[in-house]
């Protein structure tokens, strides 16, 4: 019943797609990242902010036709009928649930079971089919406590703030870099954004869920030190010289701190992600309890994974990309 081409997951004979990364008819968008944003589609299924996201930085001046669903309300389209529930990752971020016929299927996307006060928490709806984002689905990831890191990242960056150097941040421009905002807020000291980030922040401006008394635009006069928060992609791009600032990120991948601090010249990380780590995996597929799982491809090793799910009587299967066909 359920296929993986072209890097997307399809519902077999159906028109439905999820988060596909080629055109397709139709297309359920799970959240505002860019790896599900590069494509326009004939038709989506989101959250009121996934599609302002998209209308706003996707497609910009391009017309969009776009099915608006609100959490844990029913939807029928043909012979599926369709809800979806909150997946605690960023805001507007959704699981979808499908039933079709006699199946009932649920799309995890991506999902985090730690409480994020800029998005709904997670609800855990049962299903006879899972499709499992796996992106820390090897058990080397298991995370510290969430108070203790965010205290220790608070407790870093108020130090150095205090001995004179500027504080660079690395983050993901929509969803964390909000939530770091939530969190620095307590400081109570301007935070300077990165254009991009600054444009995505203001899509929270109505919303309430984060208060951005502090933020200001990168092209506004710095304080002395100042908080300043980019995409990581944009590493580099940084307007001081070498001993005047502090760069630090923060990751599920700053559990491996050698090869994280490389990647991106770190002077400290902190492990808090908007991700459920290994444990919080299980958890989501114990609440859910499927009759069948199929685990979607990540940048992790997954292999850890299904056989614990294996080992807890769940029938498991990894969706692979399919092989080249052969001439010989």
């Amino acid at each position: 019943m359920i296929e993986y081409a072209d890097s997307s997951i399809h519902i077999k004979d159906t028109i439905l797609w999820l988060d596909a990364v080629k055109k397709r008819g139709l297309s359920f968008l799970s959240h505002s990242h860019s790896e599900q944003m590069n494509t326009y589609h004939d038709r989506i299924i989101a959250t009121k902010t996934t599609i302002e996201f998209y209308k706003k930085f996707v497609l910009k001046d391009v017309p969009l036709n776009a099915l608006q669903m609100s959490y844990f309300r029913k939807f029928s389209i043909g012979d599926l009928t369709l809800t979806l529930y909150p997946s605690g990752h960023v805001s507007g971020s959704a699981q979808l649930f499908v039933k079709v016929k006699d199946s009932k299927i649920l799309y995890s996307g991506h999902i985090n079971n730690r409480l994020n006060p800029t998005c709904d928490e997670i609800y855990y709806p049962t299903a006879d089919t899972l499709i499992l984002d796996s992106t820390y689905g090897s058990n080397e990831y298991i995370f510290p406590k969430r108070d203790i890191e965010e205290t220790l990242f608070l407790t870093y960056v108020q130090k150095n703030l205090d001995n004179g150097y500027h504080i660079v941040i690395l983050t993901n421009p929509f969803g964390k870099a909000q939530y770091l905002i939530s969190i620095l807020n307590s400081l109570q000291k301007p935070i300077y954004l990165q254009n991009r980030i600054y444009q995505y922040t203001q899509l929270f401006k109505n919303e309430k869920i984060v208060d951005l008394s502090f933020i200001k635009p990168l092209t506004s006069k710095l304080s002395n030190p100042s908080i300043l928060i980019y995409p990581f992609e944009q590493f580099e791009k940084i307007p001081f010289t070498k001993g005047e600032y502090k760069k630090i990120a923060l990751s599920g991948e700053a559990l491996f701190k050698d090869s994280f601090h490389s990647k991106y010249f770190l002077d400290e990380s902190f492990v808090i992600s908007d991700h459920a780590d290994f444990n919080g995996l299980i958890e989501y597929v114990k609440f859910v309890s499927p009759s069948k799982i199929y685990i979607m491809p990540s940048k992790t090793d997954a292999k850890s994974l299904k056989q614990h799910l294996k080992e807890l009587k769940f029938e498991v299967e990894e969706l692979l990309k399919p092989k080249p066909k052969s001439l010989f």
